[in-house]
């Protein structure tokens, strides 16, 4: 095994100690090219499943921190570390917990990855190459399979078509965007490219860049965060990078499903008005327009889409 790198994997966790810890088994099983410190940051989950946790960090020989003696503790890089928070700051807070720590620790990069995904093949290493073959990248991830075999990113620069022209004209607009990604695939196969921003779930950072930029902004609680660091990336001339020729799988809102699905659409679209208000300047027109493509798109035209989709099924 090749030890020259050493990545962080930052695993945030939020009463789904299950999917952390066979993602723990999962990435130790398959990443045999570079060496792994695993940084597991509970959400403040419930004490049932906190206990879960701690009890699988005391068997593998973990250290274990709280949030108030993180400034303080004799944490170590050959350590894997659970860092215990004392409440559910969301995805962007909590995530900062894990990479100023990793950083704290003198890592270069750090990965943060979503519990819900699985990982076939390496992929690290590739990432980490992806560094050196562009100029000015902060941000790296690799292609991303849905639950159905569907590619998830990477995305282009959110605008009011996205936002609302395609989902109300979807009819007119949906062919184009077809013929348009299966071109755009065949051209971009195996290739390491630009892109606006990345699926947040699995993301290799270069943790000095992200501190330059000050980290995720911690006033979202989920959503939304990848699109912000994007701009923040952007405004001081850094990019993400999207490698296609490695994958990992992502089991879409398994890691959240405890939140509800209203709630979660609800978190998602005050995220996204956050977004374009803080960082694209978007004024009440535009956010008006946001809010009414997004309320239009995932209470009507989503559940109709999965009626017929259902109704063919049965056919």
């Amino acid at each position: 095994m090749n030890q020259e790198v050493c990545i962080p994997v930052i695993i945030l966790n939020w009463n789904r100690p299950d999917l952390t810890i066979s993602l723990v088994k999962n990435i130790s099983n398959v990443e045999n090219e570079v060496a792994l410190r695993f940084i597991v940051v509970d959400n403040a989950s419930s004490s049932e499943h906190r206990n879960t946790l701690i009890e699988f960090a005391n068997v593998n020989d973990w250290s274990i921190a709280t949030e108030t003696e993180l400034q303080d503790s004799c944490l170590k890089t050959n350590q894997h570390i659970l860092l215990l928070l004392d409440k559910n700051y969301g995805y962007a807070k909590g995530n900062n917990f894990g990479l100023k720590l990793a950083q704290k620790l003198g890592y270069k990069y750090a990965l943060i990855s979503n519990n819900d995904v699985v990982v076939e093949k390496p992929v690290l290493k590739r990432l980490i190459l992806a560094f050196n073959e562009l100029e000015s990248v902060a941000v790296v991830g690799p292609r991303v399979y849905g639950p159905n075999g569907e590619r998830q990113g990477p995305y282009s620069k959110p605008n009011l078509y996205h936002n609302f022209f395609y989902p109300v004209f979807i009819p007119i607009l949906w062919p184009m965007k077809k013929l348009m990604t299966k071109i755009t695939s065949k051209i971009n196969d195996g290739r390491t490219r630009y892109c606006y921003r990345l699926i947040g779930c699995f993301m290799l950072m270069d943790l000095d860049v992200v501190e330059k930029v000050g980290w995720f902004d911690e006033n979202t609680f989920l959503y939304a965060e990848e699109n912000i660091l994007a701009e923040k990336l952007e405004k001081v001339g850094y990019k993400m990078a999207y490698v296609d020729s490695v994958y990992i799988k992502h089991m879409h809102g398994q890691s959240t499903q405890k939140l509800g699905n209203k709630s979660r659409l609800w978190q998602q679209l005050n995220a996204d008005l956050y977004y374009f208000r803080r960082y694209r300047g978007y004024g009440p027109i535009k956010l008006a327009l946001v809010k009414a493509g997004f309320i239009y798109s995932h209470f009507f035209l989503h559940p109709v889409v999965s009626k017929i989709k259902e109704f063919i099924k049965k056919l």
